[in-house]
């Protein structure tokens, strides 16, 4: 992870860029584990589409 990997270019969506790939909740922060179900699988909104 770089320094700047958590900046916004202009334009990006400030919010919901995390989310889980287990119940599909979105964060605007990165989480280690899903705080709604637990799980570790927590991507880049952006890597999902």
């Amino acid at each position: 992870m770089g320094l700047f990997d958590n900046v916004a270019s202009p334009g990006e969506e400030q919010s919901r860029r995390y989310t889980c790939l287990v119940c599909r909740a979105s964060f605007d922060v990165q989480y280690h584990s899903c705080p709604d179900c637990g799980a570790y699988d927590i991507r880049r909104t952006k890597w999902l589409t």
